[in-house]
This record gives structure tokens, C-alpha cells and sequence, in this order.
């Protein structure tokens, strides 16, 4: 059921997966991150950024206790994700998305993908990419939840993905949308053409998930992005392995800022 729903609505929501030991541990972590990056690039809360968002997103390190298998190659997300995307699929994105206390603005209805071929397809073209979300905390109506257009964004002809072609701003507000509440340590997979956005975080803590991208083979840019170390590599199973089979191995963990 759960890759029908992904195939025809655009997400499926699983509540309650990881152990909130184990995602108190995560946040805890991130959230020593989270203050060097925003020294680093000099970000105010009270002030605000991005365009008033106060919303970041930074790659995460491949080290523990991020990159554990229950992280990147959780069964159950990848029995869906093989389905959808072919058991050969590769994971090409690594990151988080932190919604900050007091941002004034939702971010622009956007989809995470672009069109594949510009003006010229007008036909609906298959799943690509997976985006997997966890979060570090629990998603209330308070801290900045996603809010998401399902049901039919992720199906438009490819030429709607073109950031020239629909104003996405001006047609969501006539369409159904619904923010997504979760419990910490639920599981969000979407295809990344939904349309979506993130909203202001009206608390005062930080609301971070961890989200990774799940390429369909063809798709995987050659390269890859990801730097793990070898003895990070050697120790996964085979399924992790082919999953991360082309990004940089034996490449040193990097600051995530």
C-alpha cells in the first residue's frame, strides 16, 4: 500500500519507526552543528535570513551517529524505495532541514526537482528520485511544519517543473494543502516533485529532520557528493554498500559548515 500511495497521492506518512533514544541521540548531535553553522555564516534569529525563513538546510557529516544503517538503509524505507525506483537505486543526498524560532515567512511553494526537459514534455514521467524525511522532534502546528499539496502535484506534465511555467505561489492558494504533524522518529518518503513548503517555527526550539534523496540508477550523477571513509564503508552491509556504490569512498568526513 505504502508505494501506492507514494505513486498516487505523492507521499506516505509511517509514524513512530526509529526509537526516541536513538532520535534524542541524533538530535542532540545535530544541534551542536546546528550553532557552529549559524556562527559561521553569521545568522541572527532576530534578525533573520533566508529571506525571513529562518530555515536551513546543511549537508550532514557521514559519521555516527548519522550514519547508522537503521538511518540509510532502514528495510522498510528501502523495500518501498526499490519498488518505486529499481533495487539498483543509489543514495545521492545526505543532509538536514532545521526550521529556526522566529521566522516571519513560509518559503515559497516549490517542488525539489525541476523539469527534466524543460518546455518540450508534456507528458507525466516516472519517479526518479525518493525524498526520505525524518524528524529529530516532534512536528507540531507550533514549530514549523512542512506543509504539503499531495494528490496530483507530483503527476503534472514534465514542462510544470519548469520555474517558468506555473506559478506555484499563486495556484496553492486555491488548492488543498495539510501540514505535516508527526510524532519524532516517523518517516516521511515523497516523491520530490510534490509541492510543498516550510513553515515558521513559532516556538523556540529548533525543528530539525534529517533528509536524504534516493536516486533511480539511470538518474545518479556520476561522481557523487557524499564523502565516506573506508572504514566507514567496509562496515556496511551489502545493501548499504551498493546504495552509496558511487559516491567518494575513502574520502575523509567533512564539516557539515
Amino acid at each position: 500500500m505504502a508505494v501506492q500511495l507514494i505513486q498516487v497521492n505523492g507521499y506516505v506518512l509511517i509514524e513512530d519507526v526509529l526509537p526516541r533514544t536513538q532520535i534524542d541521540q541524533l538530535n542532540n548531535r545535530i544541534g551542536d552543528f546546528l550553532a557552529g553553522f549559524m556562527a559561521k555564516n553569521q545568522f541572527s534569529l532576530e534578525e533573520g535570513f533566508h529571506d525571513g525563513t529562518n530555515h536551513i538546510g546543511m549537508h550532514l557529516p557521514f559519521e555516527k551517529p548519522f550514519c547508522e544503517e537503521s538511518i540509510i538503509a532502514h528495510p522498510f524505507v528501502t523495500e518501498i524505495v526499490d519498488q518505486i525506483l529499481g533495487d539498483d537505486c543509489m543514495l545521492t543526498y545526505f543532509a538536514s532541514n532545521t526550521s529556526m524560532p522566529l521566522g516571519t515567512k513560509s518559503q515559497q511553494v516549490h517542488a525539489d526537482m525541476g523539469a527534466r526537459f524543460g518546455d518540450r514534455c508534456n507528458a507525466n514521467l516516472p519517479i526518479t528520485h525518493l525524498v526520505v524525511n525524518y524528524p529529530l522532534v516532534d512536528v507540531t502546528e507550533e514549530n514549523g511544519p512542512m506543509e504539503v499539496w499531495p494528490g496530483g502535484t507530483h503527476l503534472h506534465p514534465d514542462r510544470y517543473y519548469n520555474t517558468k511555467t506555473v506559478d506555484k505561489s499563486v495556484l496553492a492558494e486555491h488548492m488543498l494543502s495539510f501540514k505535516a504533524l508527526m510524532p519524532a522518529g516517523s518517516i516521511m518518503i515523497r516523491d520530490d516533485r510534490m509541492w510543498h513548503r516550510g513553515t515558521p517555527n513559532r516556538s523556540d526550539q529548533p525543528r530539525p529532520n534529517i533528509a536524504m534523496i534516493y536516486t533511480a540508477a539511470p538518474n545518479a550523477p556520476q561522481g557523487g557528493g557524499l564523502q565516506i571513509p573506508q572504514e566507514t564503508y567496509d562496515s556496511f552491509s551489502d545493501k548499504a554498500k551498493s546504495l552509496l556504490r558511487k559516491e567518494k569512498i575513502g574520502s575523509p568526513v567533512i564539516s557539515p559548515y
